[in-house]
């Protein structure tokens, strides 16, 4: 802890779970913790979630992790409190505590704080890190056909005329854009028509970092003073991005490559910021799929 301070004075939740073998046929885990720092007499805040990856030896029963320098898991700043557990198929999943960080009058109006974010399947990537994507039974979850279904490479204008019709707070969004000679591109969400709200996933291409521009994303009901910008590594393959996003309420679950995430929170002013839209000049969108959501309690 004291060689890495950001990762809190505490590490609460600690998960030790197992995602794979090398070609050494050695058990790859990874071990995410969620920092802790002290907020008062006998109280912590959490904020964000740390990992490492490496090897376990279970006859000596010790793990050598690949690096003593953490990562994040998450570049949002909403991901906290990661439990982990094995299903009955083999698969080593993670969720976590989405912290909503509205006021406590708000808490006590909705008569609700806080809730989890979508399950995660951890794998073991190529290069040895840690990948992480959406369980696929969030499928289930998709009420009827696509509102809009991209399959042939398409211009941005092209694309946005079709998105222009599409509304929604609960949608799951499959998007693969080619960078093409934009700097920074990518998706806006819970869009106002005249773009005064807006939460803005994106790839910084040059800078080689996925982010959220949370900056429009309207405050309502929350102790935040303002959202910013939070990003974090990650580098493009063949110049291309590949996102899959979630949208329920004021919740935004958005998965990279299935190797990075954003979960992140808007709380709009404005009724009508239920819009998508597209950005980055020069790009072109490979393919885009659509799906309104239903809940999980149908």
């Amino acid at each position: 802890m004291a060689a890495h301070p950001k990762t809190g004075q505490v590490w609460e939740l600690p998960t030790f779970l197992p995602i794979g073998k090398d070609a050494q046929d050695r058990e790859r885990r990874a071990l995410p913790i969620n920092s802790a720092f002290p907020a008062g007499p006998g109280e912590y805040s959490s904020k964000y979630v740390y990992y490492w990856v490496g090897t376990w030896d279970a006859t000596n029963r010790r793990w050598t992790p690949d690096t003593t320098e953490p990562k994040l898991m998450d570049y949002g700043d909403h991901f906290t409190g990661p439990s982990g557990t094995v299903d009955d198929k083999g698969r080593s999943l993670v969720f976590g505590i989405a912290q909503d960080r509205r006021t406590e009058r708000a808490h006590y109006d909705a008569g609700w704080a806080h809730n989890a974010g979508l399950p995660s399947e951890l794998s073991m990537r190529p290069d040895g890190d840690l990948g992480f994507r959406p369980v696929e039974e969030v499928s289930r979850l998709h009420a009827g056909a696509p509102l809009l279904d991209i399959t042939a490479p398409t211009s941005l204008a092209d694309a946005n005329n079709r998105l222009a019709g599409i509304k929604g707070d609960m949608l799951h969004i499959k998007l693969t854009m080619e960078r093409g000679s934009a700097g920074t591109f990518g998706l806006d969400v819970l869009r106002s028509p005249g773009d005064e709200e807006r939460t803005r996933l994106f790839s910084d291409a040059p800078a080689g970092q996925l982010g959220v521009d949370r900056t429009r994303s309207g405050n309502n009901n929350s102790a935040e003073p303002g959202f910013g910008i939070h990003k974090g590594p990650l580098t493009l393959t063949n110049d291309t991005l590949t996102l899959d996003v979630f949208l329920d309420r004021s919740m935004i679950e958005a998965y990279a490559h299935d190797h990075k995430s954003i979960t992140t929170r808007a709380y709009p002013f404005r009724q009508e910021s239920l819009g998508l839209r597209l950005f980055g000049d020069g790009s072109t969108v490979k393919s885009m799929t659509v799906w309104k959501m239903g809940n999980m309690t149908d």
